[in-house]
């Protein structure tokens, strides 16, 4: 989460120990000017009818999960209680998750929407903003195998098109930074 969070400028670029001390400082601090969230795909499974099992990732898990009457309360709860009432400090969330093909950007972005009352408006392909907030979505931190190197264009992938989703959230981030200072 550390390596994720400096590419973007939100944390200082240094060892693994001092990004997770800064990242467990920033997450402890309940009026911190960063949210951090990751909707549904952590903690919930859905279950797939044609392979007749419960399933806790892979494509689609948001906007499969919410395509069930259940799944939209699940998701609609959670954003109630966690994503609406903000502190009023809180100007940045950064979302962990993209998605295939950048759906779980697109039903966050939807589902933040009609819950919190207001549009979304897109601001680039992984963030959208209201008149309160800005949303950056990063890579997840628990992405396997090479979704986070490609992401933050290291080594073999430094110019990976995968990295260019970086960099829109590093700029996203600085647009958001400049917006509310």
């Amino acid at each position: 989460m550390g390596r994720i969070l400096a590419h973007v400028g939100l944390v200082k670029k240094g060892t693994l120990e001092s990004q997770t001390a800064a990242v467990d400082r920033m997450i402890a601090d309940r009026n911190g000017l960063f949210h951090f969230g990751s909707l549904i795909r952590c903690s919930i499974e859905r279950y797939d009818r044609d392979e007749e099992e419960w399933t806790g990732s892979g494509g689609g898990m948001l906007d499969k999960f919410v395509s069930t009457p259940f799944g939209v309360e699940v998701a609609e709860n959670c954003v109630s209680k966690f994503l609406v009432d903000l502190p009023k400090a809180t100007r940045l969330i950064v979302m962990f998750g993209m998605g295939s093909r950048q759906r779980y950007v697109e039903e966050v972005r939807r589902l933040l929407s009609s819950t919190r009352g207001n549009r979304m408006r897109q601001f680039n392909e992984v963030a959208y903003e209201d008149d309160r907030i800005t949303v950056v979505h990063v890579e997840h931190f628990a992405s396997q195998g090479r979704l986070i190197p490609q992401w933050l264009g290291e080594g073999e992938y430094r110019d990976h098109p995968r990295s260019e989703y970086c960099r829109l959230a590093r700029q996203t981030v600085n647009y958001a930074i400049e917006r509310f200072a």
